[in-house]
């Protein structure tokens, strides 16, 4: 597991698919569409996740008795999870210029191709 990855990214795939043993503290549940085994890290409890085989939403269950204060981080750890966020949210900005140009390409494109049929149309 790299540092990039996030817990939901790597353990929502399912126990056979991760390919590591299951701890102690990770909720293991069945999805409710499909039936797929899930294995998520503690601090996926009450997260919406979509299954890793049929897509479906679902929601992590709460363990009987975990309380939100479980789930607290140290402040090294949120300031980790931000940093990663950040660096998520450049990149995906970063692709979201490249699509929005790429459209803007597609659409000259299409223009010329609607002109050119529309001539031929004409001239027949």
């Amino acid at each position: 597991m790299t540092e990039e990855k996030n817990d939901a990214e790597v353990l929502v795939n399912g126990i056979e698919d991760v390919g590591a043993e299951i701890r102690d503290t990770d909720i293991v549940f069945d999805c409710p569409e499909c039936g797929k085994n899930l294995v998520i890290d503690y601090r996926g409890a009450g997260l919406q996740i979509n299954c890793s085989q049929c897509g479906a939403s679902v929601l992590v269950p709460i363990p009987d008795g975990m309380e939100l204060t479980d789930l607290d981080l140290d402040p090294g750890e949120i300031l980790k999870q931000l940093f990663a966020t950040r660096r998520n949210y450049q990149k995906v900005e970063l692709k979201l210029q490249a699509l929005k140009a790429k459209l803007v390409q597609l659409q000259e494109t299409l223009g010329v191709m609607q002109e050119v049929v529309a001539e031929g149309i004409a001239e027949s």
